[in-house]
């Protein structure tokens, strides 16, 4: 059996419907990543006291950011930043997604 292209398989896919499968799919994404702070302590595989050693802050500090249902902006940068990462901020409507630049510390 020899091999087949994806497009020859399902056919031509209308512009209408290609935009719903990128909608789905972009949802599916968001929902799959939405993690509060302690969430994403765990999943990057990292402790109350290694994240506070990175973050520079006792261990109960870590603790307290954890328990609040409402951090700001800047406690998810630095706290993503700590991990290695960087914080992008989207504000997301039906039909389009806007990246919002965020101002990095001086």
């Amino acid at each position: 059996m020899g091999h087949r292209r994806f497009a020859d398989i399902v056919g031509d896919i209308s512009p209408e419907r290609r935009a719903r499968i990128d909608a789905i799919k972009e949802e599916a994404r968001a929902d799959a990543v939405a993690f509060n702070l302690a969430e994403l302590r765990r999943h990057r595989e990292l402790t109350q006291v290694e994240l506070a050693e990175r973050l520079e802050k006792a261990q109960a500090s870590i603790s307290a950011m954890e328990a609040a249902g409402d951090n700001l902006l800047s406690t998810w940068r630095s706290v993503v930043e700590s991990m290695g990462g960087r914080l992008e901020l989207v504000a997301v409507f039906d039909d389009e997604r806007i990246a919002i630049p965020t101002v990095e510390p001086a």
